[in-house]
């Protein structure tokens, strides 16, 4: 069925841009479009057939179960994203954490005064445009914001399609600096959504880093020699695997307390916060267990190495959160092993390709300089 055009939500900005063309962006798209906010969808040209397949039918298909099987109509796409920047007040940004960069580059050369940038999925881009914006000289008076995760478990079904399931909760929002009004857009978007301390509460909350590189690290003979799928989380997370997990979730909440951020809730528990679990088990593993996780699959075979849970999460997650524990000395062994065992494994030097202080020109400025810097949005 098609949606009936809604009411503008007034405390919304009448139009937005989505920048991206993946699972996030294609639901933020439809979430916006039912706050009656006019959408356009805009990504690079390389990712034209995602925007031409919404572009060809004026709408995006959503299948869940909150809302109903539904088509949301969208204003219009672009190819040429920064063109379509200069149109809207509010721009969401919703793509994997290694198009950060290049979209944040791309907006620093054009962003303006008054507009709003939120970056949707895992942490770091608003840090990735402060710092592009730095870099190029300007300094517009923009807001900008981000979250620690998609507010939804998503995935792109077929052209303009895409199944979603909301979180019940889990999913935080940081301003840069944390009195930024854009965190309270995100919540009217959102509203299972709640406001975190500050941008390093977002970056360290980052649940792909802690639950998806254990599993194929330590289960590498079976995602490698099977032909068959696996039961990533149901199999493949034993009580050993589990603990591994437990000892990642163990080293960011350290490090979350060296910057004095007063969430200390466990992966555990977030697994029953965001709806995935019924009630905490006793222990991790009887959680996972007992979570929609159990059932989830992935695929193996001789190129399982190539999915996003390694080439993604181990260089853009565990590799910066290493980073920020060696600048606040706070050890995190298992997080380093995860790193070296995902490198070996895939024959690739994630620490020389991944993420770091470094990027962001924070590498050496301690405790404080990187609390000021997310407290002040200025460094």
């Amino acid at each position: 069925m098609t949606t009936p055009t809604r009411a503008h939500d007034a405390s919304l900005p009448s139009t937005a841009l989505v920048l991206g063309s993946g699972a996030g962006a294609l639901t933020t798209a439809v979430e916006l479009s039912g706050h009656g906010v006019a959408v356009t969808v805009a990504d690079f040209p390389r990712f034209s057939d995602g925007i031409e397949a919404i572009d060809k039918t004026g709408s995006i298909r959503m299948q869940c179960g909150w809302h109903g099987d539904e088509v949301a109509e969208i204003a219009g796409t672009s190819t040429d994203p920064a063109a379509a920047v200069t149109a809207h007040q509010l721009i969401v940004v919703s793509v994997p954490s290694f198009g950060h960069a290049p979209f944040a580059e791309l907006l620093a050369g054009v962003v303006t005064d008054g507009q709003q940038v939120l970056w949707v999925g895992e942490g770091g881009g608003a840090l990735s445009l402060a710092t592009a914006l730095r870099r190029a000289g300007r300094d517009p008076q923009v807001e900008i914001a981000e979250t620690n995760s998609l507010p939804y478990g998503a995935r792109v079904r077929g052209p303009a399609t895409v199944s979603a399931s909301r979180k019940s909760g889990g999913t935080v929002v940081a301003g840069l600096p944390p009195t930024s009004p854009l965190v309270g857009i995100a919540q009217k978007i959102w509203p299972w959504v709640s406001p975190a301390q500050n941008v390093w509460e977002t970056v360290l909350l980052n649940f792909n880093a802690i639950d998806h590189v254990p599993p194929i690290v330590c289960n590498l003979g079976t995602i490698e020699g099977r032909t068959s799928s696996m039961l990533l989380w149901g199999e493949g997370a034993t009580p050993a695997v589990a603990r591994v997990i437990e000892g990642i979730d163990n080293e960011l909440l350290a490090i979350r307390a060296a910057l004095g951020i007063a969430n200390r809730t466990g992966y555990a528990q977030y697994l029953v916060e965001q709806g995935f679990a019924p009630e905490y088990g006793g222990s991790l593993y009887a959680t996972l267990q007992s979570s929609g996780f159990a059932s989830s699959v992935f695929a193996c075979g001789p190129d399982a190495l190539k999915t996003r849970f390694i080439t993604e999460d181990v260089p853009f997650a565990q590799v910066f959160m290493s980073s920020i524990g060696a600048e606040l000395r706070v050890p995190t062994p298992t997080i380093d092993a995860m790193i070296t065992l995902a490198s070996i494994a895939a024959e690739t030097d994630f620490r020389a390709s991944g993420r770091t202080l470094a990027d962001f020109d924070l590498a050496g400025v301690g405790r404080d300089g990187l609390i000021d810097a997310v407290t002040t949005g200025r460094w």
